[in-house]
């Protein structure tokens, strides 16, 4: 297992995880909890945004939920936070406020990635946007101090979710993907597709597929 998550880590690009930082820069309460308004700040990339919904009674569970468009687009956290769940409600790289497409709604950006730009200069500079965002993912896991928690994957956030599951599975309970394209074999076998070059890392098909790391 370990020789795998060594090719994978190769594979991706993904190195040792640099210094990070979380900081509450203000707190909403609520009926039933308590909404505090977090920055993840690390030395390489833009600080990102993060609620925390702590739970006003004794604490029933850990979740890290990851959207895959932006912090206001689901209820889910909210809902899991009445039921007494601690709920970190994280953005990765490229989603939410981060997102450089947003406003650039043709079809010519959205049919590559409303990001394009940024992922093919990340491209270029033999990097992706799948191994930013795992990164992202393992730093906002550190909020939790070790314990074990819920991960939760919506959309784009699906894939960085499952690759920080299979490399450190020690911090997981239970892993949801929601909303994920199920192997990345199944796209390259298509004439055309929609907003997958976020999705993409170079090479990878040398070395595993998605239901590999499930």
């Amino acid at each position: 297992p370990e020789q795998k998550r060594e090719t994978v880590r190769k594979a991706v690009g993904l190195g040792s995880i640099g210094p990070s930082r979380i900081e509450t820069v203000g707190s909403d309460r609520r009926d039933a909890y308590t909404v505090n308004k977090l920055i993840l700040h690390r030395e390489s990339g833009i600080p990102l945004p993060a609620l925390a919904f702590v739970p006003n009674g004794k604490i029933k569970g850990r979740v890290l939920y990851l959207h895959g468009e932006s912090l206001a687009a689901s209820k889910v956290p909210a809902t899991l936070a009445r039921e007494g769940k601690l709920v970190l409600s994280a953005e990765l790289s490229g989603i939410g406020e981060t997102d450089a497409g947003r406003g650039k709604r043709t079809w010519g950006y959205g049919r590559f990635g409303l990001d394009n730009q940024e992922i093919f200069t990340a491209y270029l500079m033999g990097d992706s946007f799948v191994r930013m965002r795992i990164e992202d993912t393992l730093m906002w896991a550190g909020y939790f101090s070790g314990r074990k928690i819920e991960l939760i994957g919506q959309g784009e956030a699906g894939i960085p979710a499952l690759h920080a599951a299979a490399l450190q599975p020690e911090l997981f309970s239970a892993v949801e993907l929601r909303n994920m394209i199920r192997s990345w074999s199944e796209v390259v076998q298509q004439p055309e597709h929609y907003n997958q070059l976020v999705n993409a890392v170079h090479g990878v098909l040398r070395h595993y597929d998605l239901p590999d790391l499930i």
